[in-house]
């Protein structure tokens, strides 16, 4: 049996890519009270730490995960990405979440540990003179770990999104670290396409649904749909975002693949706490349309108001945005489904996200589909390192 302990878990993306490949994880930590309740749903088999990894001292490490294979696990990226505050100059506190990360592998040791965070890691600082991926990897080569990093497209991998992500694979036995991550879908002609998606789900206008499971629209009409439908029978978390009345209409003059900058100004925003028409810039990124030919954009933390459904005039429930990132209808998630983030501060100088929503939580997490990926390279180089596979 090779183990994985799961750090900063999330709704769980990286640990059901991981379960998929063959891996049994005896632990995952994550301290948002939502996330960790989607967690516990759906994976009831692994002890679930709902902490601040903060708070875990070195000997309760030790005891509790000892022996464990390999450690995964996706620090906080906000402070790394082009959206969040490294756009203004400014050092996010929890990019030094990543040394918590390192930690726990110079505790335990493990054979291998797969870090997977946002591009914007690469030049990411954890203070005004340390680069966070530097310091990281620098720290695994004091203790005899080898490190490669990889750029990944999540398209590459049958996740009808474009995402990229960076993935640190480390290990003292350098013949564990793959030489790349295959993917069965590299090429544009065979990427996953945003109508291959959605098409069985059931309809649902603006303000429309329920959480609670419901059947679908029709039998799979692709063969993503019935990789996505294997041991489920309905569709939970498929209610769709009530809307204005101005704003479905603006929605009606997007075409597919076009956004708020396509419409006239009659249709566009209005200032706030007024009625007279914004005549501010407009940008792409406002109001997106889905082109159901191409794959998503990015499935960000904020997709409930980012993007258009690319046939109906709303925006995306949150199992669409599950469906964009590749989670089975199986998976549940719990919690508001659009509350935004509050944050607690549980540490001084230190703030962290609680109370995540069903959105943010999808936002947040790996895409499972390129976690197996990830997982399968793993494993290949395990068993044919002579390790015993169960």
């Amino acid at each position: 049996m090779i183990t994985t302990l799961d750090l900063f878990a999330g709704a769980g993306g990286l640990t059901l890519g991981f379960k998929r490949a063959g891996f049994q994880s005896i632990g995952a930590v994550e301290i948002d009270r939502f996330a960790a309740e989607t967690f516990h749903l759906n994976f009831p088999e692994i002890p679930l730490y709902h902490r601040d990894i903060y708070d875990f001292d070195n000997d309760e490490v030790a005891e509790k995960f000892k022996g464990v294979n390999l450690i995964i696990g996706g620090p906080p990226c906000q402070g790394f990405s082009v959206a969040g505050p490294s756009q203004y100059g400014i050092i996010d506190q929890r990019n030094t979440l990543i040394m918590e990360f390192f930690r726990f592998i110079k505790i335990l040791q493990p054979d291998v540990c797969v870090l997977e965070n946002v591009k914007g890691i690469l030049s990411g600082k954890m203070d005004d003179n340390t680069k966070a991926l530097s310091k990281y990897m620098s720290e695994l080569i004091t203790i005899g770990y080898h490190s490669s990093y990889f750029v990944l497209q999540t398209a590459d991998f049958g996740v009808p999104q474009h995402r990229e992500r960076v993935i640190v694979i480390s290990s003292k036995n350098p013949n564990l670290i793959p030489i790349g991550i295959r993917g069965k879908f590299v090429g544009k002609s065979k990427r996953v396409k945003v109508a291959e998606a959605f098409g069985d789900l059931p309809i649902v206008e603006a303000g429309e649904g329920i959480d609670e499971m419901v059947p679908y629209l029709s039998e799979p009409q692709t063969d993503y749909q019935r990789w996505l439908r294997e041991g489920s029978i309905g569709v939970t978390n498929h209610t769709a975002m009530k809307h204005t009345k101005r704003l479905i209409e603006r929605f009606e003059h997007i075409p597919q693949g076009g956004s708020l900058k396509d419409v006239a100004a009659e249709y566009g925003q209005r200032v706030r706490g007024g009625t007279s028409l914004d005549v501010n810039k407009r940008y792409k990124t406002n109001n997106q349309r889905l082109n159901p030919c191409d794959v998503s954009p990015a499935i960000t933390a904020s997709f409930q108001s980012s993007f258009v459904h690319p046939y109906l005039n709303r925006n995306l429930t949150a199992r669409e945005g599950a469906r964009l990132q590749s989670f089975p209808d199986s998976f549940v998630f719990c919690g508001p489904r659009t509350l935004m983030s509050k944050k607690l501060l549980v540490r001084e100088h230190r703030e962290d996200e609680i109370g995540l929503s069903q959105y943010n939580q999808i936002g947040n997490s790996v895409p499972p589909r390129m976690a197996e990926a990830i997982g399968n390279s793993v494993m290949e180089l395990l068993k044919r390192e002579g390790y015993e596979i169960v």
